[in-house]
């Protein structure tokens, strides 16, 4: 209990909050990337297809024809982000935030801030947004929503009419691909990681907790970079919902809290308490 009320404190006295979310945070919203039981069982035709057991494996895959990518992406998006709800957790994280400054930088792709309602203009997807198109010839022609062309992909009901669904860059022609790290085109939303590095030097001098949520082995970038940055200014603090006290940084140590529990039940606590 020692740690969670210090990590109360430290997010109570906060100026301002930043969210640092990983992969963990999307398995509790639904999207497990490797986990295999669910999604077997919601996507039977692509495992016996494509013989891939997870979403990470599906996405994956290097499939020739733009329309079967195209498809296979749509049905993906469809369950995982189009048809997905907030969850509790994320209603109450937006409550504890309150009225504070805050910026959330993650690697969960699957637009659950922004649906949950959070301002985008204060989130940084590090690892992309799959709900977002990009140009596949590799050149930064701007991103555009997919939200349309998914679901008539999800509605077409022949083959033939998907290829004239593939949707094209009005800039060069080339087709547009979903925009996440699949190959070496994906280019980093370079707007919101510019407002995300001048959130950072507008709040060096201030209160300002680093919040993290759902760090895991797959999104091992998130943690020890935010660390050492905690450590620069002695005005930052840093909440680890998934990691130990004694696992942090002994510089930041003293003004840190590592929980070592889960994501829910950190910020039920920090909410209810």
């Amino acid at each position: 209990m020692e740690n969670l009320d210090k990590a109360q404190d430290l997010v109570q006295n906060a100026e301002v909050v930043v969210v640092v979310a990983g992969n963990g945070l999307a398995k509790a919203e639904g999207l497990d990337l490797l986990g295999e039981e669910n999604f077997e069982r919601a996507f039977p035709d692509i495992v016996q297809k494509y013989d891939v057991h997870s979403v990470g494996y599906a996405l994956d895959q290097h499939l020739s024809s733009w329309s079967e990518k195209w498809q296979l992406w749509s049905r993906l998006i469809q369950k995982y982000s189009l048809a997905y709800r907030p969850s509790e957790t994320l209603k109450q994280l937006k409550q504890l935030i309150g009225k504070r400054q805050y910026f959330i930088a993650t690697s969960t792709f699957g637009h659950f801030f922004e649906t949950a309602g959070f301002n985008e203009n204060r989130i940084f997807n590090a690892f992309g947004d799959w709900t977002k198109m990009q140009c596949s010839s590799g050149v930064n022609h701007g991103l555009q929503d997919s939200y349309n062309v998914m679901q008539k992909f999800v509605a077409a009901e022949s083959r033939a009419a998907l290829e004239h669904l593939v949707p094209k860059c009005e800039v060069c022609g080339q087709p547009l691909e979903i925009h996440m790290p699949l190959n070496d085109h994906f280019y980093p939303d370079t707007d919101a990681n510019s407002r995300f590095r001048w959130f950072l030097t507008g709040n060096e001098d201030k209160n300002t907790v680093f919040l993290e949520l759902g760090v895991d082995e797959t999104s091992p970038q998130l943690r020890e970079p935010i660390e050492h940055l905690v450590a620069e200014y002695p005005q930052w603090s840093y909440v680890a919902a998934d990691f130990p006290q004694e696992t942090l940084l002994p510089e930041i140590q003293e003004r840190s809290a590592g929980v070592n529990g889960n994501t829910a039940s950190l910020i039920n606590y920090l909410v209810t308490e």
